[in-house]
């Protein structure tokens, strides 16, 4: 037991947290949530701003769809609202939340409809909950609504109860910050006499999502699914609320994780279920996926695959981690013992990937840790069998195939001309340039076709694959041993090499960023220490930005780093906002360096820029952290110096 819990105390961590979670000036969140459309969340809060208001609260509109509904519309009207912006959009004016002109008007509570849904391109922000995001921040409190459907750890369970899946979605941890979730709820039989009635579509419309997604059966699992996810919420704040207050009980130990992903089209599926296990459980987590070296690149659809799910995993607040190894299994299993993980979720082995996959190895030798098998929800396509086997064909076995003809063909030739030992030699050959500069399966080929093809040509009897002469093909058989010892020693060489270029800069980013930031003695050392350490992290231009009279400007590092007009107003924003922004995030996508806010509490003392030549390669969840890291090491240098 911990000091502060045998004092009656509260923890320092669980104070920390609700420091975090109470910071002076932000606005409070309250979030409608319901089952399905239709239920009356927007009626409901228009309900509760109208009795604000009457309370002396100021309440406006920031954005509120009534979908033409005549009781929704006639509570709305009651409401000041601020106009909507108008985006124009390949030949067509879209409407969208003014955040601006909220932020200015500074109401005490704007209501703001559809948490979920996607700004039009040109928005400063690609989702909704991220405009709410600087509402709060700015200290405007926000009334908002959302259905099931759209949170997104709860995402596939919806689209294998109804076969429809929703693409707008919002993050569990946004909706973990919010002070209140308000439960909307009416009985299905109820919602199916508002559709019949017109009441939440029109009446052509009506029947048809009656007969499909609003079935009874359909409503009557969303709205289980609802209700646990609500009194999920409910117990963590009850949780929060007891160690808040040092209430004694009976604690379980920690519990933590991993997710064991690969590029696949259920890589995403597999990351949202972990999260959901994760919660059930409330377990620290981790997504790892291991790079096993097949030597073969991933595909632009893989990559795809595996960064949305590793993304999908940072936004849903798990640990990324990205791995290289001979064995998935190992690897897997190694980081789980170093790590202290309790729980392994694994994809369930599916088709022909039953005969290759490492899932079993890992039951037979996971001692100690539970193993949970992941089955992809919904009806799935049929997984491609070259995803599903490892690639065995491919041009090293090619090219082994020709090195080892071109052996032949020359040995065939030199006989009688040259000793037999340099025939031994050149058949010698395919294999040991087989065996350094390709992958082992393809050395292994090398050696057995060699030994096959020095005995059918050299061994008596000819052409034969009998042998008389043990001893000389043993010596041939004893130099191929060598050739595969040789084989592995430069496979381990190909797969270190390039694990130690790509970790040296991370390392460096950290490690060596905390050793250099020991020895600052001024403000400004900070900041060059800061800018070298980012040079030193990928190709591209780097700087640490700060603000001054005429705004920010280059503080340290590459003097000639480009701040066009909209670039200087993206690193603006992130550093007003305190978040990230341009590339590789969600807000200001559009522009082309990568900002990065320097702070660790409330003060934010400056902006890492990036601009990179491989935005693409260089902007994965892993390198995100990485940068965030930076930053707060910086940081918190800095507010050491005061």
């Amino acid at each position: 037991m911990k000091a502060g819990e045998e004092e009656g105390r509260p923890l320092p961590e669980d104070l920390l947290a609700i420091a975090r979670g109470s910071e002076e000036g932000r606005g409070r969140l309250m979030i409608y949530l319901g089952y399905a459309a239709g239920v009356g969340k927007t009626y409901t809060m228009l309900q509760d701003a109208l009795q604000r208001r009457g309370e002396g609260v100021d309440i406006v509109i920031g954005y509120v769809e009534t979908h033409g509904r005549p009781e929704t519309e006639a509570l709305a009207a009651r409401l000041e609202v601020v106009p909507p912006a108008i985006i124009g959009y390949q030949g067509l004016d879209l409407r969208e939340m003014d955040l601006d002109a909220i932020i200015r008007r500074h109401p005490e509570v704007a209501l703001v409809d559809e948490l979920a849904h996607t700004n039009a391109p040109g928005s400063r922000h690609v989702k909704r909950y991220e405009d709410i995001e600087e509402l709060l921040r700015a200290g405007i409190s926000v009334y908002t609504t959302v259905n099931i459907q759209h949170i997104e750890s709860q995402n596939d369970a919806v689209a294998q109860i109804t076969g429809i899946r929703v693409l707008e979605t919002v993050p569990d941890t946004f909706l973990s910050g919010a002070d209140e979730i308000r439960l909307v709820d009416v009985t299905p039989e109820e919602l199916r006499l508002r559709l019949r009635a017109g009441k939440v579509y029109v009446r052509n419309m009506a029947e048809a999502a009656i007969n499909r997604f609003f079935s009874t059966g359909n409503l009557l699992a969303l709205r289980q699914l609802t209700l646990r996810y609500v009194a999920t919420a409910t117990d963590q704040q009850m949780i929060g609320h007891m160690r808040a207050r040092a209430i004694p009980g009976p604690w379980p130990a920690a519990e933590r994780l991993l997710v064991g992903i690969r590029p696949g089209p259920t890589a995403g599926q597999m990351v949202r279920a972990g999260y959901r296990l994760a919660t059930r459980f409330d377990a620290d987590w981790v997504v790892l996926t291991v790079d096993v070296g097949s030597d073969r690149p991933l595909t632009l659809k893989e990559r795809a695959w595996l960064t949305a799910a590793l993304e999908a995993g940072r936004r849903l607040g798990g640990r990324i981690v990205r791995l290289r190894g001979e064995d998935a299994a190992d690897e897997i299993l190694r980081y789980a013992r170093r790590n202290n993980v309790t729980m392994i979720m694994l994809g369930k082995p599916r088709g022909v990937d039953i005969l290759f996959s490492p899932v079993y190895r890992m039951l037979r030798r996971s001692r100690g840790i539970d193993i949970f098998l992941y089955e992809p929800k919904g009806d799935l396509a049929r997984i491609p069998i070259r995803w599903q086997v490892p690639h065995l064909l491919s041009w090293d076995y090619a090219a082994s195939l020709v090195l080892i003809a071109a052996a032949w063909g020359a040995s065939v030739l030199l006989r009688g001309v040259i000793q037999p030992e340099f025939l031994l030699v050149i058949q010698l050959l395919p294999v040991v340039v087989t065996a350094l500069f390709f992958r082992r399966g393809a050395a292994l080929f090398a050696a057995i076709a060699s030994i096959l093809a020095f005995d059918l040509i050299f061994v008596k009897p000819y052409y034969s694959l009998t042998i008389e002469d043990w001893g000389y093909f043993a010596a041939f058989a004893g130099y191929v041993v060598i050739a595969l010892v040789v084989s592995r020693l430069a496979y381990r060489l190909r797969r270190t090499l390039p694990r130690i270029r790509e970790s040296e800069a991370e390392v460096e980013a950290v490690a060596g960023l905390s050793r250099d930031l020991a020895r600052a003695a001024t403000r400004q050392d900070v900041f060059d220490t800061l800018a070298r350490h980012m040079q030193g992290f990928e190709p591209g231009s780097s700087a640490v930005l700060v603000p001054g009279p005429a705004g920010l400007h280059v503080q340290a590092g590459d003097a000639a780093y480009p701040l066009p007009t909209k670039e200087r107003s993206i690193a603006q924003w992130a550093y007003d906002n305190g978040e990230a922004a341009g590339r590789g995030t969600d807000n200001l996508p559009s522009g082309t360096g990568h900002y990065v806010p320097v702070r660790a509490h409330r003060p934010i003392f400056g902006i890492m820029a990036f601009a990179f030549d491989d935005p693409e390669g260089v902007l994965t969840p892993e390198n995100k952290e990485v940068f965030q890291t930076m930053a707060l090491l910086a940081a918190l240098a800095l507010e050491r110096m005061g």
